[in-house]
């Protein structure tokens, strides 16, 4: 027995070994040239067309390290933005995703966010309202349709990867739709952690490795947007509460993200989904995906399965899953099932199925992991940028290293008395004061003063004017929209461009009916001024029938059939 163990302790002992080395993580130059073939096979189809797969290409593209202005992301972008150059029923120009509806959505939102959220803010914010406006009742996203369902784990994985890129991007999602996306997760969650495709489905119900993942994940992103670091996310406030006021400059970009319900409501609210019971989903589905890991069969696409694995270890930031070292076991199957093109099988779907593998083995939730972009007002640092130094130099302050005038105090009848007074000398101050009064306070103070901020129109100075147009746009009542009509045939260009953006903010329709913000943009500067005024005034003649459109078909019941209205509906007489 004694010699039968010296002739076998050898051996044994060669044989403990051997796991720890099948077990290592693949050379690395190894892993980047299968993700360097992956690439290759994805550019050898030369246009994905107008769907989801067209985004999905280019942001596994772009976390594999395509360059965004490369001619192949370009070409995915542009097919991008056809999609938000749709036309609906009325001719408006709108956003309408081209195939795979929220899926498509969610997708191109972490294409944009990556490639630039400051060129594509516009963009950003349209694709956002669509997710927000296409999010059930429950939490949920599905398919379009009037099916009855509870939704889908895989498309509302993809809508709230979306929405996280598009806060990324400085675009504020409502409290509201995270809290109702963190019910939905926490009421279909199963007993022991897992998540079903359907949960409305019974032979869909059932806990797969692939939805174990998903939303888990989900949950963990939910969590980040409701309670950042840990706190409740709340409305900002006075620095008097203890809580860092945000500053606004005059004259801000179009970002409907202020009064996402159109009603006046606050955008940010408490949420009113518990820290405890999100944290408690969180621990359950994770030690499901622990207990149930499975590299080699598990239920559900596989590919897809080390997708979910991967982004769970970075928002969770963990190394290993419990002992299972999941970036050396998933890369070790992936270099394995590799075919000769560079291509994955998965499933059977090989351009999703690479996508997968080359955004697990890039490790792409980790580079999407970095802080957000806020995106700078329009018109801010005007001081600084052009318009000259305050005459009272004790007035002022730096900030961010620009002179600015000190703010005045927040009382909306005070400043509006301010800018009443045409010989105010600090009238910067005075309009940062009141857009931050406005925006930070309450929006019943300033429609009690509507008819003083509507005198106001008829201001002679031009950025009192644009002040005002301002304020109107934030009362959230329809009845200021022709004033803010007339406004776009002012004789101030600026006071033009105010117009058309409130009417943005009032309508909730970003786009603005396709109208550019600036009918100048693209101007060449050395154009002849006579063609410029040319220019601007067609804008302003279209904008103006486009938007007097919308508002006849809005409008309150009181003010249709006017005695105007139906003179100039008649035929004209023969």
């Amino acid at each position: 027995m004694l010699l039968l163990l010296k002739m076998w302790m050898p051996a044994l002992m060669v044989w403990s070994l051997i796991p720890a080395v099948v077990q290592a993580q693949p050379p690395q130059a190894e892993i980047d040239a299968a993700i360097r073939r992956g690439v290759s096979f994805l550019k050898s189809r030369p246009d994905y067309g107008r769907n989801g797969l067209n985004a999905f290409v280019a942001y596994t593209l772009l976390k594999a390290g395509e360059p965004p202005d490369s001619p192949f992301i370009q070409r995915c972008v542009k097919n991008i933005l056809v999609d938000h150059n749709q036309k609906n029923a009325e001719g408006e120009i709108v956003y309408k995703p081209g195939g795979d509806f929220n899926y498509c959505a969610g997708v191109q939102l972490m294409v944009l966010e990556a490639i630039d959220p400051k060129k594509y803010y516009t963009e950003i914010r349209s694709t956002v309202d669509f997710l927000i406006q296409t999010q059930h009742s429950t939490g949920s996203w599905y398919y379009p349709g009037d099916t009855p369902h509870n939704g889908d784990t895989s498309i509302t994985q993809y809508a709230v990867l979306g929405l996280w890129a598009a806060e990324r991007a400085g675009a504020q999602i409502p409290t509201d739709v995270w809290d109702k996306a963190a019910r939905w997760h926490l009421s279909t969650q199963l007993r022991n952690g897992g998540f079903g495709y359907h949960p409305a489905e019974p032979s869909e119900s059932a806990a797969k490795h692939t939805m174990g993942v998903a939303g888990t994940g989900s949950l963990y992103i939910i969590s980040e947007m409701l309670y950042p670091n840990g706190k409740p996310l709340v409305p900002e406030s006075n620095q008097a509460d203890g809580i860092k006021k945000k500053r606004f400059g005059f004259l801000e970009k179009v970002d409907l993200a202020e009064n996402a319900d159109g009603e006046g409501k606050p955008l940010i609210t408490k949420p009113t989904v518990p820290l405890s019971a999100i944290d408690n989903g969180k621990s359950k589905g994770l030690d499901w995906v622990v207990k149930n890991y499975n590299i080699r069969k598990p239920t559900g696409w596989p590919i897809y399965y080390l997708y979910g694995l991967e982004r769970i270890a970075a928002l969770a930031d963990m190394k290993k899953l419990g002992p299972h070292d999941w970036y050396a076991d998933g890369a070790r199957e992936l270099l394995t099932t590799q075919r000769e093109d560079g291509s994955w099988l998965g499933a059977g779907n090989i351009p999703p199925s690479t996508c997968l593998a080359i955004i697990f083995l890039s490790k792409a939730t980790v580079k999407s992991i970095k802080p957000k972009y806020v995106p700078e007002p329009v018109g801010s640092g005007l001081l600084a940028g052009g318009r000259g130094l305050p005459e009272n130099l004790a007035e002022v302050q730096m900030r961010n290293g620009k002179v600015q005038s000190k703010s005045l105090s927040g009382d909306l009848t005070e400043l509006l008395a301010q800018l009443e007074d045409p010989a105010n000398a600090d009238l910067e101050a005075t309009q940062e004061s009141l857009i931050e009064t406005i925006t930070l306070g309450d929006r019943e103070k300033l429609i009690q003063q509507k008819e003083r901020v509507l005198k106001l129109i008829e201001a002679r100075s031009p950025d009192v004017r644009r002040t005002a147009i301002w304020a109107l746009a934030r009362t959230n009542d329809f009845r200021v929209a022709p004033h803010l009509i007339e406004a776009l045939n002012d004789p101030d260009l600026g006071v033009r461009i105010e117009a058309r953006n409130g009417l943005c903010t009032l309508s909730r329709k970003i786009r603005g009916l396709g109208m550019p913000e600036d009918p100048l943009a693209d101007v060449p500067d050395n154009l002849d001024e006579k063609e410029r005024i040319k220019i601007v005034n067609q804008w302003s003649e279209e904008a103006t029938k486009r938007w007097q459109k919308w508002y006849n078909s809005i409008k309150p019941f009181e003010e249709k059939f006017n005695l105007y209205e139906v003179l100039n509906q008649l035929p004209a007489s023969k």
